[in-house]
């Protein structure tokens, strides 16, 4: 079952960066198709072997989230979501080692932030964009994630888990192949 060859990719997909990576821009691809929305957040994670351009087995599936968790859905403000990026650079940029975690930006999709690594904790971005327009604070967007680590508890309402789990969406993402993983992406842009 793991030799079981699900699609291919053209680039290869890893998670070797801090702010960004191929790897996580598939499963927010994904989580994004599943859940119906053009914005979706993962947790920055470390693991995960890199996969090469070509065929994607499901044994890389099985590597890039081996937990399977459920799609979610969950409603956020703008700024919530202002509050939770923010806290999430402070974790992974902190002047204080005590208060780094993890290492990496959670991942989001459908977003552009424009932002300042060296401004103080709670005061590092400057701009969050959708694909059309800036995020307004008190306008609700519907957003999909993985894990209460792509979206703490504490924000959004109407959280859902969807029937799908991580690895059928990812599956759906490779054989479908009309989207390529660069529609959409979220990037922060230090500025």
């Amino acid at each position: 079952m793991l030799a079981e060859i699900v699609g291919n990719t053209p680039i290869g997909l890893h998670r070797d960066t801090i702010l960004s990576a191929s790897m996580d821009d598939v499963l927010l691809a994904a989580a994004a198709k599943a859940g119906e929305t053009d914005i979706a957040f993962s947790n920055g994670w470390r693991y995960g072997a890199p996969v090469p351009p070509g065929p994607v087995t499901m044994n890389d599936l099985w590597n890039i989230i081996p937990s399977n968790p459920p799609i979610s859905t969950v409603d956020l403000t703008g700024v919530e979501i202002q509050e939770m990026m923010e806290e999430s650079l402070e974790r992974t940029f902190s002047a204080d080692p005590f208060g780094q975690m993890g290492g990496y930006l959670k991942r989001f999709r459908g977003l552009t932030i424009y932002g300042k690594l060296e401004n103080p904790p709670g005061h590092r971005i400057e701009h969050i964009f959708t694909a059309d327009a800036a995020l307004a604070a008190d306008h609700s967007y519907k957003a999909a994630f993985v894990t209460a680590q792509g979206v703490p508890q504490k924000f959004g309402r109407n959280r859902q888990d969807l029937p799908v789990k991580a690895i059928n969406a990812l599956q759906d993402y490779f054989r479908r192949q009309s989207t390529h993983p660069n529609e959409g992406l979220g990037r922060f842009i230090p500025v």
